[in-house]
């Protein structure tokens, strides 16, 4: 059975975000399906919204979906719970579906995907059309509500209400899935060539396009933005991520994997860190500090990936040399000011052959300045 794709070794608040992390993943799994003119849509009118022809519009933007997928003639709207569906869940599903329907003749599913550790069942139309149609014409919530919206719709109308709900019906799916992370790790095979390269490499670069979607997705939550994947997209970014990561070289994007990390300089571990206290002596700005334990974290998942494919002396190459860059500019400094601030941008101004690029080069510098790091290679901007 794969590893879990987002484990407890993935250093990360992604994983406090809980189902909202589990939407992402499954957005991930059907952007795995997409054909040549496909699209997917994260956050637009359903929480995963898969689309096989990239020029298809959907009208009514305000209407939460999680995501959106589409290929060739088929779309399909895809709401994402990782929870216990209650009874006014699936209200706000069949009110949601319901101004979607109204707006957009052209959806070919509603999916319904969960997880089924949390027991949830097929039954979310167990209504018939009639009690459902009084019911939201009774309601006098306000005129903002979800309801309120569908009977502003309908409220002259049953025949086409009943005709869109029994249409809603007859499109929907209902999936509880077991392990999303087992899906993601069968979808890609084609994609990243799985046949022809060992099963680490592969789900590294697995791990390498999660990272990159969930950090572009944040971004755009971020703006308050939908986020879209055309399948052009999806295609360059594999393609990168091959190129990046393969059995003779690891070398993870710099840009994609600081858009996936949160630093939050509150955390007692991080403010009582031996690497933080030494950036502190450098009088750095929090925002430079952070960017300071950002390159430290990349080193780490470089180093660590050497590690496991124990490749111990590329590690001991590239600290030997961030030492011994550190210690010539701490002995000419002897003869200037010698500063914690000169110290650090001196030692990563200086060249490390060994390291893949500069990012590598500073995070190496930062992490040997860690406590348990020992005393012959250990880094000070400050003498202790």
């Amino acid at each position: 059975m794969v590893q879990n794709l987002m484990s407890e070794n993935d250093d990360s608040g992604i994983r406090s975000l809980s189902g909202f992390a589990y939407q992402m993943r499954v957005f991930i799994y059907y952007m795995s399906l997409m054909k040549e003119e496909g699209q997917i849509e994260f956050e637009t009118l359903d929480d995963v919204v898969l689309s096989n022809n990239a020029e298809e519009k959907l009208k009514d933007e305000t209407i939460h979906i999680n995501s959106v997928y589409s290929d060739s003639q088929d779309i399909y709207a895809i709401q994402v719970k990782r929870t216990t569906i209650t009874n006014a869940t699936k209200k706000k599903l069949i009110y949601n579906w319901l101004l979607l329907q109204h707006e957009n003749k052209n959806i070919s599913k509603y999916i319904l995907y969960t997880e089924e550790s949390y027991g949830n069942k097929d039954d979310i139309f167990n209504e018939t059309a009639k009690p459902l149609f009084e019911e939201i014409i009774k309601s006098d919530k306000k005129s903002n509500a979800l309801v309120s919206r569908v009977k502003q719709l309908y409220i002259d109308n049953f025949e086409q209400f009943k005709c869109d709900y029994e249409e809603i019906i007859n499109k929907f799916e209902f999936i509880s899935e077991k392990n999303i992370d087992e899906k993601i790790f069968s979808s890609f095979s084609i994609h990243f060539n799985k046949g022809a390269v060992s099963e680490i490499i592969y789900i590294l670069r697995i791990k390498a396009l999660i990272k990159e979607i969930m950090g572009d997705i944040l971004l755009c939550i971020d703006k308050g933005q939908p986020f879209i994947c055309l399948h052009t997209d999806m295609t360059k970014k594999i393609e990168s991520i091959t190129q990046d990561i393969s059995d003779k070289r690891y070398e993870p994007d710099f840009s994609t994997f600081k858009k996936y990390r949160r630093i939050d300089l509150n955390e007692s571990e991080i403010i009582s860190s031996r690497e933080y206290v030494q950036l502190k002596k450098c009088n750095l700005t929090d925002r430079r500090i952070e960017e300071h334990l950002i390159y430290q974290q990349y080193y780490e998942d470089i180093r660590d990936r050497y590690l496991l494919d124990s490749k111990l002396n590329k590690v001991e190459n590239i600290e030997s040399i961030s030492y011994e860059n550190f210690c010539c500019v701490k002995e000419e400094l002897q003869d200037d000011i010698d500063t914690p601030l000169k110290r650090l941008n001196k030692t990563k101004a200086m060249s490390n052959s060994y390291s893949l690029n500069d990012h590598t080069k500073f995070g190496s510098c930062i992490y040997l300045t860690k406590e348990d790091i020992e005393e012959l290679k250990k880094i000070s901007w400050e003498d202790e």
